[in-house]
């Protein structure tokens, strides 16, 4: 029998356009100021210094699958990462990683390095291709997805369920992370989709001032929110922070540290933190000041002019993977 269906999100996030079009320079907030206060680092905060380093080891390649599955009465296409024998961990826990618009699933594992960091570790990786080369957001952009009035949710949903027991993976448990497009899905399916997810990393996705979102996860979910300030949607930083904060109902104030200047290449990067949020959950932030529309420590999107600076100053696969054994 099919899967249920999951609930819809109206899930209103900032203008999503296309990642052609020129950013628009934001410079620093202002706000973030007000918001953090100066004190010592939560704990993946701390745990991230480390990540600055580049703590992915060598290992041994792992295999990529190309597969499809039917949903919506489409045929679906997606590629697996899976890490070789000698490092997979059992039960094997899954990153779900959805690329930006216009993006295919195997320029998402290019530009992340994912795959590199899931073999050094032990973990899969789910790089799913978007319809159109985009996503549908429910409240969200229109995409060549949401025009088609594709349901999303739906096909991941799906998805886990097919490869879980095919590979045997467990997907129970998953982080999901995305940039841009899909970063805003990501957000998304932390409210539809709590049950299934163990945390999310939404890249470039922060959502819009004050976000109006009928937003009941069935379980706490852990945050983890990366944006560069020159993006065209890093204004919203401290907001998506505060409503994640409030949604698992973190008892106190965020505190911040910066993290060290390994790269010196204009950026440095606040970390911002909730922690003792509701099941041992928590909410992270990483703000790149003077970073642009980019995954940190992976592969420009295009030019600096165009995209901004792709800041190297930490690797964000490396924190995803921190992120993962924190929460396993």
């Amino acid at each position: 029998s099919s899967p249920p269906r999951p609930t819809t999100v109206m899930f209103h996030t900032l203008a999503q356009p296309p990642m052609s079009t020129r950013l628009r320079r934001l410079g620093a907030l202002a706000t973030l100021t007000v918001l953090v206060v100066i004190g010592c680092s939560g704990q993946l905060g701390s745990a991230s210094k480390e990540s600055s380093n580049r703590i992915t080891p060598a290992a041994p390649a792992g295999t990529d699958v190309s597969g499809s599955i039917e949903s919506g009465n489409l045929e679906r296409t997606y590629l697996l990462h899976l890490p070789p024998a000698s490092t997979r961990l059992s039960p094997t826990p899954v990153v779900l990683a959805l690329h930006g618009w216009p993006m295919t699933a195997e320029q998402m594992s290019s530009v992340t390095h994912l795959s590199g960091v899931a073999d050094a570790h032990g973990f899969a990786v789910l790089f799913p291709q978007g319809y159109g080369s985009s996503w549908s957001v429910p409240g969200g952009a229109s995409t060549p997805a949401h025009k088609a009035g594709i349901d999303d949710v739906a096909f991941i949903s799906v998805l886990l369920d097919s490869i879980g027991p095919r590979y045997s993976l467990d997907t129970s448990r998953v982080i999901a992370t995305g940039i841009s497009n899909g970063g805003y899905l990501v957000q998304a399916l932390g409210c539809a989709l709590a049950s299934r997810l163990e945390g999310i990393v939404p890249v470039a996705a922060p959502l819009q001032s004050r976000p109006t979102i009928g937003c009941v996860p069935s379980r706490p979910v852990s945050v983890l929110e990366i944006v560069g300030t020159d993006d065209q949607a890093a204004g919203s930083f401290p907001d998506t922070l505060g409503f994640w904060s409030r949604t698992d109902k973190c008892p106190g104030a965020a505190v911040s540290s910066s993290l060290p200047d390994i790269a010196h290449d204009g950026t440095t990067v606040t970390a911002v933190s909730f922690t003792g949020c509701l099941g041992g959950t928590e909410v992270t932030g990483y703000l790149v000041h003077g970073g642009g529309h980019a995954w940190p420590g992976g592969e420009a999107l295009g030019s600096a002019d165009e995209f901004g600076v792709t800041s190297k100053q930490f690797s964000a696969s490396d924190l995803i993977w921190i992120f993962l054994a924190h929460h396993r």
